[in-house]
């Protein structure tokens, strides 16, 4: 891209795809890491994150792959908008433990599941299921999700599940329906947008990874920045781009709040006191 050319960057430190090189070590997404670390360790069967659109939780379990996959067998399924059986065959479609006629019977499918497991739990291992944007899930499923979690042995569990989504997964499990389910998520984080002062050491951060740290906004624009991202990643991304772009127009080096609001106005964002309920107090 010619503006990144003006500015000696080879590589966009603002993409909004999650892109593990440029993972920061912000306070909450470590905070959520190590309890979830922790809970998988000690066996837990039901694990859940939540956290808004944009808070990056996709980054997280990217970042979190390589212990998942030195720890256990793992199945990853995204976005799920799957019926019960559904759900059965993407796992296992996953697993390569899917028959060869792809609508089995849901009792054959879980035998071929239970038969997997007992598979690992001899090699001293277990099955670590990954949903990703849960929120997505029928209810239905959701609860199949319990009777799944019910391979176990008189020691530990063989089947160990983690729930990602939006806020509406929380919602959606405090349903009376699904009170069995509640009751054995024993780890429930809330992966929270960053404050003021991550917000700016974040985007230092993606500065310092591609040499242009000189272009750190300083206290006043970084305070301009968080109000109009609100401490969300994925908008801190996008605002950051396109402040780029206008400081390139421009013939700037460097961003200010001339550049911000240009920048805010052109993607038709504003200042907010609130963000998701909560006070923006830069």
């Amino acid at each position: 891209m010619n503006h990144l050319k003006y500015f000696g960057i080879t590589e966009d430190p603002f993409r909004l795809t999650p892109d593990k090189d440029f993972y920061f070590q912000a306070r909450p997404h470590n905070q959520v890491a190590e309890v979830v670390r922790y809970g998988l360790e000690q066996g837990d069967g039901f694990l859940l994150i939540s956290g808004e659109v944009g808070t990056g939780k996709t980054m997280l379990l990217r970042k979190l792959r390589p212990f998942f996959t030195k720890n256990f067998e793992t199945a990853y399924i995204v976005s799920p908008q799957l019926s019960p059986q559904e759900l059965l065959v993407a796992i296992l479609q996953d697993l390569n433990i899917l028959g060869e006629q792809v609508l089995e019977p849901t009792p054959i499918m879980f035998q071929r599941l239970s038969a997997y497991l007992l598979q690992l739990f001899k090699q001293g291992k277990k099955l670590l299921l990954v949903i990703d944007e849960a929120q997505n899930l029928p209810e239905e499923s959701i609860e199949q999700l319990r009777l799944l979690s019910n391979f176990e042995t008189d020691k530990r569990k063989l089947l160990q599940i983690l729930l990602v989504g939006q806020p509406e997964l929380r919602t959606k499990i405090e349903q009376p329906s699904l009170r069995q389910l509640r009751q054995r998520i024993t780890i429930a984080e809330t992966l929270s947008p960053l404050t003021h002062v991550e917000t700016r050491a974040y985007i230092n951060y993606r500065l310092n990874r591609v040499g242009r740290a000189d272009m750190s906004p300083g206290q006043g624009p970084s305070k301009m920045l968080y109000r109009y991202s609100g401490g969300t990643p994925r908008l801190i991304n996008k605002l950051m781009g396109r402040c780029l772009l206008m400081a390139f127009a421009a013939q700037k080096q460097f961003i200010d709040k001339k550049v911000i609001r240009e920048a805010a106005k052109s993607l038709e964002m504003r200042p907010r006191t609130t963000w998701y309920g909560r006070t923006i107090t830069a």
